[in-house]
């Protein structure tokens, strides 16, 4: 049975966090010049991540993105490399694994997006379970948080503080970013969102009535970088998908 007091899961927490502490020195702490938006979820995560870099792409061309790091050691490798651009955003797309490994360990974290939790039951490690792995992430006190409010889950995330913000997007009214109307294409999807009193149009080449909650979450999350609609509605626009869908 695994330590009630240590919930941490697959390698030894106090190794893991004592590897992110050195390699955190030898690539010269390369977050402490960014802002780390995380995306984390069962499906979705990376497309998510994908539309976030484009919509920041409008205003920094040298916007990063790293999608699903296995190790701190390729994370922080990636990270320096991003670093060195000048940018001023990356954008991480890690499954819940990742995260339970202490992925993040002594990172600022910007915001911290969540697109869903569609399979409660999966097991990150042997000792802890998805949605726990997730916990991690948020319990960073990230500036911004970015939940799923349709989620089945939603409540469980809740309970993590922030900085600055919790923000919700989803089909319920009380949602900070409301999907209001959404059509699916055999060639794309295309969704009315309202944020505050202002609605406004997206449209998107990937198909599937789950890529209205992927460009919702990538809306809110622009939103709360201070971005615009005009820049969310071009950013999303502009994504053209990858093989990659996870």
């Amino acid at each position: 049975m695994a330590d009630p007091k240590n919930k941490s899961g697959g390698i030894k927490p106090k190794l893991q966090k004592a590897k992110a502490k050195f390699l955190q020195t030898y690539y010269s702490n390369p977050a402490k010049d960014l802002r780390i938006i995380a995306v984390t979820g069962d499906h979705g995560r990376d497309v998510t991540a994908h539309y976030i870099q484009s919509i920041l792409k409008s205003k920094d061309e040298k916007t990063g993105i790293i999608l699903d790091p296995k190790t701190t050691s390729e994370l922080y490798k990636k990270l320096y490399q991003i670093w060195k651009t000048g940018t001023d955003h990356v954008v991480i797309s890690a499954d819940s694994a990742a995260i339970a490994n202490h992925l993040f360990y002594g990172m600022p974290i910007y915001t911290a997006v969540l697109t869903d939790t569609t399979e409660p039951k999966t097991i990150a490690t042997d000792s802890i379970s998805a949605d726990d792995a997730k916990g991690i992430l948020f319990n960073t006190q990230p500036t911004f948080s970015i939940l799923n409010r349709d989620d089945a889950n939603y409540d469980f995330f809740t309970k993590y503080p922030t900085k600055t913000a919790m923000l919700s997007y989803g089909h319920e009214r009380s949602s900070d970013l409301c999907i209001q109307r959404h059509k699916v294409y055999k060639v794309g999807t295309e969704a009315t969102f309202k944020y505050k009193e202002e609605k406004f149009d997206v449209a998107t080449y990937i198909t599937g009535e789950e890529a209205t909650h992927y460009m919702a979450a990538a809306a809110l999350t622009a939103f709360a970088l201070g971005l615009s609609s005009s820049d969310i509605t071009d950013g999303i626009a502009d994504y053209e998908p990858q093989e990659s869908k996870k």
